[in-house]
């Protein structure tokens, strides 16, 4: 699990993740960095909130200002979740390194291998399609930038900025640096629950593995007449060491649907209006500020990545479940015993009731759910027009 190890890393060092091993001095010192990190983070978020106008409201400023405080939120929150649950977090990274989670043989650990390749691989594309789109959204704020008047991005703030250039530009700085250390802390934290995720369906597949191995070994006994108490005490080993590793796994998705269901919430209804919100800016886009249409147009489309991206593993987990029926019929089972074939009769049953990512029990991650965020948005688009 190299991506979880190194996306740990990169949030130790943006403040949100404390190393494990630092205690003592280091572990003050770092509960201080964190604490100036959230303040910074906070404040930006406050400005945006301070600047907004009830009053002879412009809808194109109003529009783009709510965009970013709606944006901020979800990262903040993203931000308590991760230091709320740090211990939570932590048991489910350690649960994944031991017993019934532990590869045992060189074909599981090839099995997970693949999953972890493909983690990899959207660790990276992520990344990359993040970076791109913040840096994008960057530049099309900087065109708007007006020394000393007006700052790359909206806010109030306690002090005259256009009293002095010295002002003006320290105050930018702060704004481009709460941006940037704000947007890299969401695509990390972004990448998180997906990436566990992947895990987990790593590990259905070793479940299916397993039940595979099991049953030829089962097979081979009987065909080698061993022993009939020796085949049943096996029998109920085997049995149950492996549904013993099916209930680990759903109470580990459970687990941990318990932990992201507030973000997940969050993220989900917040994006809802964020589209719209920075759909209609987009409509409203004065012709001659391409670089500030293709800004918010990066804005857009990394709001619609962040939230497909959970959507898109939480649905691959419903069907890895639901296809632990399959590798169980691809087994020769109906050749054993009566209590294995009892056995697998209620695995069977309990295999066919879907296991989803939740909040709340209103909303079910899946791509289904994803299409319906974006009619949602489209339809309240369509009513601000």
């Amino acid at each position: 699990m190299k991506v979880l190890t190194f996306n740990f890393f990169l949030l130790s060092i943006t403040g949100v993740w404390k190393p494990r091993r630092w205690g003592g001095i280091r572990a003050i010192l770092y509960y201080i960095y964190q604490t100036f990190v959230v303040i910074i983070n906070l404040k930006f978020l406050l400005s945006n909130i301070m600047d907004l106008k009830l009053e002879n409201v412009n809808l194109e400023a109003f529009a783009d200002n709510l965009s970013l405080i709606f944006a901020l939120s979800i990262t903040q929150k993203k931000i308590n979740c991760v230091i709320e649950n740090r211990t939570s977090i932590k048991h489910i990274i350690d649960l994944l390194h031991r017993n019934p989670f532990k590869l045992r043989d060189q074909q599981e650990e090839l099995i997970f291998s693949q999953f972890d390749k493909f983690a990899r691989s959207i660790f990276t594309c992520y990344v990359l399609a993040h970076t791109g789109f913040l840096s994008i959204y960057s530049l099309g704020r900087m065109t708007l930038m007006d020394p000393p008047h007006i700052l790359p991005y909206n806010g109030w703030f306690p002090y005259n900025y256009t009293r002095t250039t010295r002002t003006y530009w320290t105050t930018a700085v702060f704004q481009f640096y709460a941006v940037f250390s704000l947007g890299f802390i969401d695509l990390l934290l972004d990448l998180l629950l997906p990436c566990i995720i992947c895990y987990m369906c790593g590990h259905i597949h070793i479940l299916r593995y397993r039940f595979q191995v099991m049953i030829e070994t089962l097979l081979i006994m009987s065909e080698n007449n061993e022993p009939y108490g020796k085949i049943v005490a096996a029998e109920r080993k085997l049995m149950a060491e492996w549904v013993k590793y099916h209930i680990d796994i759903i109470n580990l998705v459970k687990f941990t649907n318990d932990i992201f269901e507030g973000v997940i919430f969050v993220q989900y209804t917040v994006i809802s209006l964020l589209l719209c919100t920075i759909a209609y800016f987009l409509s409203h886009t004065k012709s001659g500020t391409m670089m500030s249409f293709a800004g918010s147009f990066a804005f857009l489309a990394g709001m619609i990545i962040q939230i497909l991206l959970p959507c898109f593993f939480a649905d691959q987990l419903t069907i890895e479940f639901l296809d632990i029926s399959k590798g169980v019929y691809n087994t020769n089972w109906y050749k054993l015993s009566n209590n294995i074939r009892r056995s697998v009769v209620i695995i069977l049953r309990k295999a066919y009731q879907p296991v989803t990512i939740t909040s709340i029990f209103f909303i079910i991650l899946s791509l289904e759910s994803f299409m319906k965020v974006i009619k949602v948005a489209y339809t309240i688009y369509n009513v601000l027009e």
